[in-house]
């Protein structure tokens, strides 16, 4: 995997210049066509040599975010083909030799360094589509709980990553006060990771819990509709997910602790029928509610006496509508969102996991809630009440009547035992989500599905958002009737 470790240690010590690009892989035949063996074992070099630094890095990063967002549109595909695995290999050691620097870097190269880390994992998002070649298929027409379990059974899928000094071959072994961090395939997902800025690649949190005498893993986890409740860790692993990453506070006794303490709780409650409820308002100065961030957070919090709060840099809610925010229940300004955590200088990434299978799925709902925030900022779109949210909002009305809401339920889809206190608002804006998204989605689905057949090439990210606001252009009725100008 690090088969060009002495040359490029020797660019290093020669020429900066030269230890930033390295040598021309062999493979490489164009000049138009980028190297991502060389590009990522430039980083892994120089951070060994500590040519990126504190007082450098964020010139450094700067560069290294430039060349990634270029490279999707410079892939080499034969190259591909034959090196796929070790460019994805070596993309997770480069990832990872950065996220050891993040201790000695000031704010604002860690900034950088999460904004780099999403460039990489979408060119590796499109490496491992092209080199496994995996048929890409909608997430709705897998059963997940009916699949195989994604890390402990490994064979099944195609590689994953771990971090250093945990052992590939064996199964996975999972520690209490483990954080995961997760990617749904859904548009609510999608309005997580795409909100905030930087965007993101993730959008749920799960806190782990080992039962230190019986072994036995679970996990604590907070929805919309439910609340808090625990799961075995199999359900967990095989909920709907493009992507899974591990993560392991390095005070592993702080860990352990706040895992107890939060698993104790739930159960106590549990015992008295009672359970903590979704925090809507996402306010986290109030632990009687709480989302799936705030359960991590307040069990360090708590445990710490205020002293460990995660993460240690909140992303940032830019969006101008007050109205739309106040629909998904945030507010403008910084806030927590799960991809912080990968970004957290005390905390070990111990396992990264992808299911290439889902990727084009996952990427093109992500551009569409993307393209989505970007017209409301741009053209002052606005999503307005239609027909199906308004009856959403009426039906859920019913939830309080036990003999109505158990058939209207059937009819709106709503879950009959989501818990009566999710806001109608909520449920008019999900509602809503799904309608815009029932529009936009077969068009991005099949510009990219066409674009692949006749060229054999993946739309990128802005050919992605290009395709829809072509569309958005063609001023369609459909969409219009929910997402239009003011």
């Amino acid at each position: 995997m690090n088969r060009k470790n002495i040359l490029m240690g020797l660019c290093v010590l020669l020429l900066s210049s030269c230890a930033f690009w390295g040598a021309r892989h062999p493979s490489q035949a164009s000049v138009d066509t980028v190297d991502l063996l060389e590009k990522s074992q430039s980083i892994i070099d120089r951070v060994a040599t500590r040519d990126i630094g504190p007082d450098t890095c964020k010139d450094d990063l700067e560069k290294l975010i430039t060349e990634y967002d270029q490279a999707p549109e410079q892939l080499d595909l034969e190259a591909i083909k034959g090196e796929g695995q070790q460019i994805l290999n070596q993309n997770f050691q480069a990832r990872m030799s950065l996220h050891s620097m993040l201790e000695i870097f000031p704010d604002d190269c860690k900034r950088s360094v999460r904004v780099l880390f999403l460039k990489m994992r979408m060119v590796e998002d499109l490496v491992g589509v092209y080199y496994y070649s995996d048929p890409q298929i909608s997430a709705d027409s897998l059963k997940y709980q009916s699949e195989p379990t994604p890390i402990y059974e490994a064979e099944k899928y195609n590689p994953y990553h771990v971090g250093k000094g945990i052992d590939p071959k064996t199964k996975f072994e999972f520690k209490n006060g483990d954080v995961i961090i997760t990617k749904g395939i859904s548009f609510v997902s999608s309005t997580i990771s795409e909100l905030a800025s930087p965007k993101s690649l993730f959008s749920h949190i799960v806190f782990v819990h080992v039962n230190d005498k019986t072994k036995e893993v679970t996990t604590l986890e907070s929805y919309v509709g439910k609340g808090v409740s625990i799961f075995p860790i199999e359900e967990a692993l095989k909920n709907e997910n493009a992507r899974i990453v591990v993560l392991r506070a390095k005070d592993s006794d702080l860990a352990n602790r706040a895992a107890n303490y939060m698993y104790d709780k739930v159960k106590s409650l549990a015992a008295q029928k009672k359970f903590i409820p979704y925090d809507y308002k996402l306010d986290f100065s109030d632990n009687t509610r709480l989302s799936c961030e705030e359960l991590a957070y307040d069990s360090f919090k708590t445990m710490s006496d205020g002293a460990f709060i995660i993460p240690q840099l909140e992303s940032e809610i830019t969006l101008k509508d007050e109205q739309f925010l106040k629909r998904v229940g945030v507010k403008r300004g910084p806030m927590m969102v799960p991809t912080d955590m990968e970004t957290d200088s005390r905390f070990d990434i111990v396992l990264d996991w992808t299911d290439y299978r889902v990727m084009r799925d996952s990427w093109r709902k992500d551009e569409l809630l993307g393209s989505m925030f970007s017209w409301i900022d741009l053209y002052d779109y606005k999503v307005h009440e239609n027909l199906t949210s308004i009856a959403a909002k009426v039906i859920w009305s019913t939830r309080y009547i036990p003999g109505v809401w158990q058939m209207m339920s059937k009819v709106s889809g709503i879950p009959k035992d989501f818990t009566k206190d999710v806001p109608g608002l909520t449920i008019s804006t999900i509602a809503s989500l799904k309608t815009i998204g029932g529009e936009l989605l077969p068009v991005i689905t099949n510009a990219d599905q066409k674009a692949f057949e006749e060229n054999g090439r993946w739309l990128t990210k802005p050919e992605l958002a290009k395709v829809l606001d072509d569309y958005r252009q063609t001023n369609p009725k459909k969409l219009r009737k929910v997402f239009r100008e003011k």
